[in-house]
Parts: C-alpha cells; sequence; structure tokens
C-alpha cells in the first residue's frame, strides 16, 4: 500500500516542478530573443503577425534545450523536499530498496525522453522549415519592403543605393531613389523593385538624371527612361544555408532518405544530425541518477551546491555534444559511444561516493572545499601582517631621523645617548663649583 501512495505522491512532486520549469525556461529564452526578433520585423507591414509566427516557430527549439534542465531540476528538488521533510527515510524504513524509491523517477524520465524524442525528431527540424519559410517571405519583400530608408544600402562592391521613401500600400516601388556606382551616380523620383529567393534583388528607375563622369574631369549629365540594377544586399533574417542547418531542418524519414541513397558526404552529415538527436533523449533516462545523489542535502544541513552542481552538468552535456557534433563528425558513431560511456562513469562514480561519504556527498565536499579556502585566506592575511610588522621592527634609523629603530639598534643607540647626557651633566657640575679664597700671607 505504501507503494502506491508513495508513487503518486513522488510522480506528483516531479511533475508539478517538471511542468513550472519547462514553462518558464522557453519564456526567458524568448524574451533573451524579443530585441532581436523586433529589430527583423519592425520594417515589415505585419510586423504583429511576423513576430508572432517568429515566437511559435521557435517554442520546439527552447522546448528541446529545456527538458534536460527540467528533468534534472524537478528531480533534485523533489528529492531534497522529501529528505528534508524525512519522507524518503520513512520510504526506506518501509523496506523500499533504493532502485524501487527510484522506479517513479525513472519512469517519469522515460516519459520525458520519449516527448523529447517527438521534439527532437519531428517539431524541432518543423520549426526550422518555418522559420526559413517566414524569413524568405520576409526576404522576397511579401512582408513589405526589408530596405531602411535614408541609410545606404550596398547592392555590390561598387554600387550603393538610397532610398527616400516606399510605395503606398503593397506597391513593390520606391520613392526618391539614388544609386551611386563608382564615380557615376543616378537619381529617379520613383523605383520598381523586385527580389530573388536567393536574396538578390532587381530595381528598375524610371525616368531619372544620371551624372556621368567622363573623360578628365568632365561631368556630363544624361535623362532616361528606365535604367535597371541588380545585386545581392545583405538582408535581414537571411536563411541560413549552412550544410549542417539544411539537415537540421529536416524530418527523420527525410533524413534516413539521405543516409541511404545521398553522397557520401551528405550520408555523413544525415548520420550525425540523427545520433545527436539520439543522444539528447538517451541523456534524460540518466539524468535520475545524477539527481537523486545530487538532490540530498547533508544530515542535519542544508546546502544548495548539489543543485547548482546539477545544472551545471546539464550545461556541460550540451557543451560536449555540440562540439561532439562540430568536431567529430567523421567518427560519430565512436564519439558518441565513448561520450556515453563518460556520462554512466560519472553516474556510477557519483552513487558510489554517496554510498561511501553519505547523503550530501557534493554539499560535503562544496563545504569542505570553502573551509579549506577560508583557512588559506586567514593565514594568508595573517602571514601578511607578520610580515608588514616584521618589516617596521627592522626599519632603519635613517640618517635625517625618519624611520623606527629595531629593538637592538634602538637598545644601543639609547645607551650612547645616556653616556652623552652623563658626561654633559659632568662637565656642567665641574664648571658651577665654587673657587676656595686663599689667604694674602699664605700667598706670599
Amino acid at each position: 500500500m505504501i507503494g502506491g501512495i508513495f508513487d503518486r505522491y513522488w510522480t506528483a512532486k516531479i511533475a508539478v516542478r517538471f511542468v513550472v520549469i519547462v514553462s518558464i525556461i522557453p519564456a526567458i529564452l524568448q524574451l533573451e530573443n524579443l530585441r532581436r526578433l523586433l529589430s527583423e520585423v519592425q520594417k515589415s507591414s505585419d510586423a504583429m503577425l511576423l513576430l508572432v509566427r517568429l515566437i511559435v516557430a521557435l517554442i520546439p527549439e527552447h522546448l528541446s534545450d529545456a527538458v534536460p534542465v527540467a528533468l534534472m531540476l524537478a528531480s533534485a528538488m523533489a528529492v531534497r523536499q522529501m529528505v528534508l521533510r524525512g519522507e524518503w527515510q520513512i520510504a526506506a524504513a518501509a523496506g523500499m530498496s533504493r532502485l524501487r524509491i527510484m522506479a517513479v523517477p525513472l519512469a517519469f524520465a522515460a516519459l520525458v525522453a520519449g516527448a523529447q524524442f517527438v521534439v527532437g525528431f519531428e517539431l524541432r527540424p518543423a520549426g526550422e522549415r518555418t522559420l526559413d519559410t517566414i524569413y524568405r517571405e520576409m526576404q522576397t519583400g511579401e512582408h513589405g519592403l526589408p530596405l531602411p530608408l535614408g541609410e545606404p544600402i550596398e547592392l555590390d562592391a561598387s554600387t550603393t543605393l538610397f532610398v527616400g521613401g516606399l510605395g503606398s500600400g503593397r506597391e513593390r516601388r520606391l520613392e526618391e531613389v539614388v544609386v551611386r556606382r563608382g564615380e557615376d551616380s543616378f537619381s529617379a523620383p520613383r523605383a520598381d523593385i523586385g527580389f530573388s529567393p536567393d536574396g538578390g534583388v532587381r530595381l528598375r528607375l524610371r525616368d531619372g538624371v544620371g551624372v556621368i563622369r567622363a573623360e578628365g574631369d568632365q561631368v556630363r549629365a544624361v535623362r532616361f527612361e528606365r535604367m535597371d540594377f541588380s545585386g545581392k544586399p545583405a538582408g535581414i533574417g537571411m536563411v541560413d544555408e549552412d550544410p549542417m542547418h539544411r539537415f537540421d531542418r529536416l524530418s527523420t524519414a527525410d533524413l534516413i532518405a539521405k543516409m541511404r541513397n545521398g553522397p557520401p558526404l551528405d550520408r555523413q552529415s544525415a548520420l550525425t544530425v540523427l545520433v545527436m538527436r539520439m543522444d539528447s533523449v538517451l541523456f534524460c533516462l540518466l539524468i535520475p541518477w545524477f539527481a537523486i545523489p545530487l538532490g540530498k542535502p547533508p544530515r542535519r544541513k542544508e546546502s544548495a551546491a548539489g543543485i547548482l552542481a546539477s545544472i551545471v552538468l546539464v550545461v556541460l552535456h550540451l557543451k560536449l555534444a555540440a562540439s561532439i557534433e562540430t568536431h567529430f563528425a567523421a567518427q560519430i558513431l565512436l564519439a558518441e559511444a565513448l561520450h556515453l560511456c563518460l556520462w554512466i562513469a560519472a553516474a556510477a562514480m557519483l552513487i558510489h561516493l554517496e554510498q561511501v561519504h553519505g547523503e550530501g556527498v557534493v554539499d560535503q565536499l562544496a563545504n569542505r572545499l570553502g573551509a579549506t579556502l577560508q583557512r588559506l585566506r586567514k593565514r594568508h592575511r595573517a602571514a601578511s601582517s607578520t610580515i608588514h610588522a616584521e618589516a617596521v621592527h627592522a626599519e632603519p634609523l635613517h640618517a635625517d631621523g625618519r624611520g623606527s629603530p629595531g629593538p637592538r639598534i634602538g637598545a644601543f643607540w639609547m645607551a650612547q645617548l645616556d653616556e652623552a647626557d652623563n658626561r654633559r651633566r659632568r662637565r656642567q657640575s665641574a664648571s658651577a663649583r665654587p673657587e676656595v679664597a686663599v689667604p694674602l700671607s699664605a700667598a706670599l
């Protein structure tokens, strides 16, 4: 009976914390990206609609990053509260083994790993494709002309465009346009503009005037009915065409097809993406083995060092996985196997340390390290004070009277001064002695 009650209670504690944390982290990440997103859509005619679409498309990516952190913190914080309240000890005293107590967090981790599989293998690639679609729409001018007004726009290395205004409505028309190519300038009251999917711009000036520098220093003005220019300015929100990003957009079925029928380089890239997606899923299964030892505080003490260490472990895993994907793509299977073995060994070592040194081993190590650093700091301060005091006592007496003599030098000079003072008093007493009167008869 206690098993059923304990399991439900255990599940509720982890689930509530997981839902709260997995909701907060994407919100924080969205707020962090909000300024960048606003700068990308501010020149569009449908700015608010585009902003909402971008935020929704980014949710799978943020969820994929938030799930391991939320699972680690939810499990560790639930264990910590149960230990502080004595509920963990009650379950152990009732005869439940360690593995039986961990059945709930392990089962919850399996459910979260399944959710991470869906997010990482399907939802996140779909979000990436949605982002690319939105940016291409902005790039091709479907939501207004993505050109800054009154600022130079480089069409190519020798051509610069200045735009004074935009046409009304949804017309792709520019007003008060000036194009400078080399030393020649062309201006027109209006111009038509078109965009290509690769970010190119086609510009047609109408009924304008050109100022062309002829041979020598002569300048010639010409009128034209239309004049075309083209180029590829640096667009906002450009779609990243990096090879790995292209594979990040693909669904699982597309990646498998690339592995079967693609060229060797595409096969390797597709395998790398699949392996790294699976790495995040497998790490979720290992999280309870870290969270439970790290969540337990030391006996009769309260410390948050274990909770902090759990967050550091998740961040470290993300950094190592990104490094493996970047630098070891050619040996991805071997690198991933070593990576997982490293984390399994780390979990086994943490459990062994807890069995040897007791609960809250990480907190105990942190407290000992802090106490050691504090003692070293006190010793350093005491040594510095002693050295300073010795330097003050050993300072020699300068010729001009500055400084403080040490003990031996001071005693010597004091003796010399006392002797000189005694000699001076003897001379004074001798000179002040009265003269004896001699009778005249005796003198004769």
